[in-house]
């Protein structure tokens, strides 16, 4: 079992003289073969937190603590060794150059590669993950051609193929249509389960958070962090300190999809 671990982790970021302080004192572990969400308000640290975990380096953000992959300093693995072991997707990205479905996808397998010189195993393993992601059809499609959900769906097969043991997906939901948005979370779950591979994803939908997550996360602005199994976190108590407004649970006839 690998683990990817923050530990006394603070960040803050600098813009002249202005200090904001997004994260404090944070502890979290993350192992291989659990899903996780990661919930909480805006502007709370949701994605500084990812971009972290993900060992990427930002000139505005002052980070102190330390991220350990399998107990070893994360900053002292080269990029490409880092790639092999932690895909990371942020929360927006456009793409200048108007790569087809594949090549995009295969962009992933650059870490596993010989400078950018793909084998048939590279070739092979991004058809699988097409498949895998129900996007076959779409491989010779080129990326300025895909609606907005097409393309998050992409970009999260460029993660998978990867094959890393962990994977940080910023918002993976955003842009997905209501029926794709439960397949999803279900087929990260699975992923997680049958690969072994350890998966935290931000996600604003707390329903959906907790029918799907081993484990939640609630990040507050005022800097405290809960984590857990779902049922035990998932409090009205937990989430009224969390998002700062009062929650009720209902239940009530609703609609869903059979696919």
């Amino acid at each position: 079992m690998s683990s990817l671990n923050a530990k006394e982790i603070q960040a803050s970021y600098k813009s002249g003289r202005l200090t904001k302080e997004v994260l404090k004192d944070l502890n979290l572990s993350l192992e291989t073969g659990e899903f996780v969400c990661l919930c909480g308000p805006n502007g709370c640290g949701k994605s500084t937190l990812l971009s972290i975990l993900a060992g990427l380096e930002n000139p505005l953000l002052e980070v102190n603590g330390q991220v350990l992959l399998d107990q070893q300093l994360l900053k002292s693995f080269k990029a490409s060794e880092r790639a092999k072991n932690i895909s990371y997707m942020q929360q927006t990205e456009t793409s200048t150059w108007d790569f087809t479905v594949f090549d995009y996808v295969l962009q992933g397998r650059f870490s596993h590669s010989h400078g950018g010189h793909y084998s048939k195993a590279d070739m092979e393993l991004v058809s699988s993950v097409l498949e895998e992601m129900k996007l076959s059809d779409f491989a010779e499609r080129t990326v300025h051609t895909l609606s907005g959900g097409e393309f998050q769906k992409v970009r999260i097969a460029r993660c998978l193929a990867q094959e890393p043991k962990f994977m940080l997906l910023d918002e993976p939901a955003a842009s997905l249509d209501y029926v794709f948005e439960p397949h999803l979370m279900s087929f990260l779950k699975n992923l997680a389960h049958e690969k072994n591979i350890g998966i935290m994803i931000s996600v604003h939908d707390i329903n959906l958070a907790k029918t799907y997550a081993d484990k939640i996360v609630l990040l507050s602005k005022e800097k405290n962090i809960l984590s857990g199994k779902s049922d035990d976190i998932m409090t009205l108590e937990n989430l009224k300190n969390t998002f700062g407004v009062e929650f009720q649970c209902q239940k009530i006839d609703c609609f869903q999809s059979l696919q």
